[in-house]
């Protein structure tokens, strides 16, 4: 998971990339805006999600995370040549390959989280994703290490931005890209050598077919796993079912308790998913009770639930871009200290990693629901977004505080979508179900480019904070409204 750091540290390199764009190849380069460059990173996250399928099937999951580790590598270390002439394809590096790798990335290590721990799926979800948050700690620290040291002030302003113009600074950007690839396809190429595929593999990716013409679960590395099925009258009485494989070429064989009243042939696959231990392992309380149907793709999309969580997605990730973006170069305007922003860059996935371990273990213990959290995320979002502009103007200590409490509301949509997907939309179909989540990315990728920038140049920093408090209230409405157990 460690190119998700990028999220994290593109708001401190952004300010110097920018400012190499402007003053190091300008004009030759300058055939597109940087804002799409994040933007259509996360858009890269649904393509990516949805093409994980295919891929486990051909490859498994871990060479699947292997391919995506080599285009990633490839991609970043790639940007740093072409960075010096083009700005189009720049982005193209970072949106439609290394995006869509992180977004294969973020489907395989939620499965390899589903297949060993599926009871504590939104703890361990938010430790993985917290992982790369934390690691752009030290990331922002050795970028802004190397490429000012000396800590120079922005000495360029141009309308309502900052640049650095300093040749001393610009020189060392195309370097910076190559050591931040470097680190990255490190770190992942050692987490790629000592992972070990989980003892069942989700049936999302394995289901396979009988010689009779009948659907199997064939889950590897599994001698006997029990499943407890309750009667079709309610009663108390309970069935274990004792599930026996062989090699992955041969079927499963099904014995069945003599005290059972089911027969063999009166387990069908319908009956099979509504076991309380799922595809990925034992069932949590919550799925037991609430998600006892795997939801297809074709089913989740006629339901109210799924297109309240595209609303918050793209409420939180809209803000989450304008952090990503202009946290540091808006906050240039009134704070003239590049070291003091790089430690606010510095405490911003800190706080983040924390808070989305902390919800995730309130969702794991049942202290918060699905529906709590999103109401819960998007109400501090509003409040924040509004005081955005002034915190700056007020004090700089102001403006770190706001800023990181905007990184904690921020910080649960990597740890809700994954988890409304497992429990609500059920296991089953859980990587296209998540890529169907993430088309959001791709809408709010695409759309924000093109806001930003108009409403800056005519509206100002207030009212582009403002949008973003706005479109927050609209969706936290539907929310409210929504019944979340479907």
């Amino acid at each position: 998971m460690a190119p998700l750091s990028f999220l994290w540290i593109f708001g401190n390199l952004s300010a110097y990339m920018d400012s190499y764009f402007r003053f190091s190849c300008y004009p030759k380069c300058a055939d597109c805006d940087t804002q799409w460059m994040l933007a259509l990173y996360i858009a890269g996250g649904c393509p990516g999600g949805l093409l994980t399928k295919i891929l486990v099937k051909r490859l498994g999951l871990k060479w699947t995370g292997v391919v995506a580790m080599v285009i990633c590598g490839l991609s970043m270390l790639g940007s740093a040549w072409i960075l010096q002439h083009s700005i189009a394809w720049t982005v193209v590096l970072y949106s439609v390959f290394y995006g869509v790798a992180v977004g294969i990335n973020f489907s395989v290590s939620y499965q390899l989280v589903g297949g060993w721990a599926p009871e504590n799926f939104a703890l361990f979800t938010a430790t993985v994703t917290g992982f790369p948050t934390t690691l752009s700690i030290i990331q922002n620290q050795i970028i802004t290490a190397y490429v000012n040291p000396d800590n120079l002030k922005a000495d360029a302003f141009v309308g309502h931005r900052t640049y650095f113009s300093q040749p001393e600074i610009l020189n060392r950007v195309p370097m910076t890209v190559i050591m931040y690839g470097a680190m990255t396809f490190g770190l992942q190429l050692v987490g790629y050598i000592l992972i070990i595929n989980p003892p069942q593999v989700s049936s999302d990716d394995s289901i396979s077919r009988n010689s009779d013409g009948s659907h199997s679960r064939n889950l590897m590395r599994v001698k006997d796993i029990s499943c407890i099925l309750r009667s079709n009258d309610n009663s108390n009485e309970e069935t274990n079912i004792v599930k026996s494989y062989g090699s992955s070429n041969e079927n499963a064989r099904t014995s069945v308790s003599k005290n059972s009243h089911y027969g063999p042939s009166d387990i069908k696959q319908d009956e099979m998913s509504t076991t309380t231990c799922a595809e990925t392992g034992p069932a949590t309380k919550y799925q037991s009770e609430n998600a006892t149907k795997s939801w297809e793709p074709a089913e989740i999309i006629k339901t109210p639930v799924f297109y309240v969580l595209l609303l918050f997605g793209m409420s939180i990730l809209y803000g989450l871009i304008l952090k990503s973006n202009y946290y540091k170069q808006f906050a240039l305007l009134y704070i003239n200290d590049d070291k003091y922003l790089t430690l606010v860059g510095t405490l911003i996935p800190i706080v983040s990693t924390v808070s989305r371990i902390i919800f995730g273990a309130c969702l794991d213990k049942e202290l918060l629901s699905i529906k709590d959290a999103v109401v819960l995320s998007l109400s501090l979002h509003i409040i924040f977004c509004t005081f955005w502009f002034f915190a700056p103007q007020v004090n700089a200590i102001l403006y770190l505080i706001l800023v990181l409490c905007l990184a904690v509301v921020q910080s649960v949509f990597y740890l809700i979508m994954p988890t409304a997907a497992h429990r609500i939309f059920g296991p089953l179909h859980f990587s296209n179900n998540y890529g169907l989540l993430l088309s959001i990315n791709i809408l709010v990728g695409v759309g924000t480019p093109g806001l930003f920038g108009p409403i800056l140049d005519v509206l100002g920093w207030f009212w582009l904070f403002t949008s973003v408090s706005i479109t927050s209230l609209v969706t936290l409405v539907f929310v409210i409204f929504t019944n979340f157990n479907i």
